[in-house]
């Protein structure tokens, strides 16, 4: 692709010498007044990671495709710094809204110089032409992969048990007795060797007393609770007790393949969700409505890197293992987000590719799609793109600064 602000020009070199001290001065200075926000660095630092991995897998795709590769940049708009390697420029522009490798002729209406036609990407065939655009989805895919395989490793997995954490004042559980440390052992007389047996029991019942049966001190002792509506479901007020276990390095393989295809799942269909009609009209209420939510709940509204940033700082509070299993989910967002079979998105790339393959095969002819009928469908999309973009930027500032 190329650079959608246009071939802006260079910045000076003193200017981008002297903008380099004092953002790195900036950074210093924010890290030793408060140390607490190396966490939002960390995203920040991680986020770009994410960007440039995500353009570094078209680049080596094209290069070991033998298509020519002009730019490798990081940000949009002027130059701030770059330098040559081989025939690539590579460096930075002043506008970090993401990043873009450009590759010799990506359509039928660029103009290439005959001596590099043949190193082309509209030269190449079906197979390279897919394993280019698809790349840098794969590398996203990868790399939350990694992530989740040594959170599973490092850190462990989360379980809960069937002791009781912490038993909730006021609610049904306090009343009847029950304590923090009990071992919940059975219901009305069945076993409950999971918390989601105690759960099931507990809700299935209604709100009918039940027999609770707990190992206290070494000795089993029943105890009478009737449970009562929260939220239409019948609750006695407990919490499980959390242990953390480590994975086996060799189990963990199959479980991070879980994890991220639960990951994907759930990606989505929060993604179907929000860009439903209903999903649409709630969002455009949630902007307009002073203070409202438009009638998303929890974490469901979208929110931009200004929101990521904030909110995982909260969510990570210095948790190394939160950051990575933070950057493992943006990952499996950029390679979704990415398959959108629409341009200027890797999807939409993939899908022209797949089409031209297909019509020239049934028309035993060489069918190469007209770029100029797409240009109105990707300028759509990309003013679409940046409405969503400042509208969510808009949410998340009004977040930060109302809290609503």
């Amino acid at each position: 692709m190329r650079d959608p602000l246009g071939d802006t020009a260079p910045v000076e070199a003193r200017k981008a010498i002297r903008g380099g001290i004092l953002l790195a001065l900036a950074v210093a200075t924010a890290i030793a007044l408060r140390p607490s926000i190396w966490v939002s660095l960390a995203i920040v630092g991680g986020l770009i990671a994410t960007i440039m991995l995500h353009e570094l897998g078209h680049y080596v795709a094209a290069k070991r495709a033998g298509m020519k590769v002009t730019e490798f940049f990081l940000g949009f708009g002027p130059r701030l710094w770059s330098m040559r390697v081989g025939e690539t420029e590579i460096g930075v522009k002043a506008i970090p809204a993401g990043g873009y490798v450009r590759i010799v002729g990506m359509n039928n209406t660029e103009v290439v110089d005959p001596a590099d036609e043949a190193r082309t990407y509209r030269a190449s065939t079906t197979p390279r032409k897919l394993a280019v655009v698809l790349a840098g989805i794969t590398v996203n895919l990868l790399v939350a992969f990694v992530l989740v395989y040594v959170v599973l490793v490092g850190r462990g997995l989360d379980r809960l048990t069937t002791t009781v954490e912490r038993v909730v004042p006021g609610m049904p559980a306090a009343a009847a007795g029950l304590r923090a440390g009990d071992r919940v052992v059975a219901i009305d007389g069945l076993p409950t060797p999971t918390w989601e047996d105690v759960t099931t029991s507990i809700r299935s019942g209604g709100v009918e007393s039940r027999v609770v049966t707990v190992e206290r001190d070494g000795a089993r002792v029943d105890v009478t609770v009737t449970p009562e509506p929260a939220g239409g479901v019948p609750r006695i007020g407990v919490e499980s007790r959390i242990t953390t276990e480590r994975v086996h390095p060799v189990a963990a393989v199959p479980r991070a393949g879980t994890f991220l295809w639960q990951g994907t799942v759930a990606t989505v269909d929060a993604l179907g969700r929000v860009f439903s009609p209903s999903g649409i009209e709630r969002y455009g209420r949630t902007v307009t409505e002073p203070g409202g939510r438009g009638g998303f709940s929890g974490d469901e509204r979208p929110v931009s890197v200004i929101g990521i940033v904030a909110e995982g700082s909260g969510l990570v509070d210095g948790n190394v293992w939160m950051l990575l299993a933070l950057l493992a989910a943006v990952n499996v967002f950029l390679a979704l987000f990415n398959l959108i079979p629409l341009p200027p998105f890797d999807g939409g790339h993939a899908a022209v590719a797949t089409y031209e393959a297909i019509a020239s095969r049934i028309a035993r002819r060489r069918v190469v799609v007209d770029y100029r009928k797409l240009v109105p469908v990707a300028a759509t999309v990309f003013v679409l793109l940046l409405v969503f973009g400042l509208s969510t930027m808009y949410l998340d500032v009004r977040q930060i600064i109302t809290g609503s």
